[in-house]
């Protein structure tokens, strides 16, 4: 386990963020080495797992 190092860069959802008064985002992140390559690598259980938290998040009222 390791919290996220992000020296820099941005995801889509900064533009959202300044859109009229903003729209509230946030970014479920996924380990990945080599980003921005051809080469790109994540470990499967790491995407298995966030897709099983972006299922329980979906799964919840608003």
């Amino acid at each position: 386990y390791q919290m996220e190092i992000l020296l820099g860069g941005t995801t889509d959802a900064a533009a959202m963020q300044l859109v009229r008064s903003g729209v509230p985002s946030g970014c479920l992140s996924i380990p990945c080495r080599y980003i921005h390559s051809t080469a790109e690598m994540v470990d499967q259980a790491d995407v298995e797992n966030a897709i099983e938290v972006m299922l329980a998040l979906l799964s919840k009222p608003i």
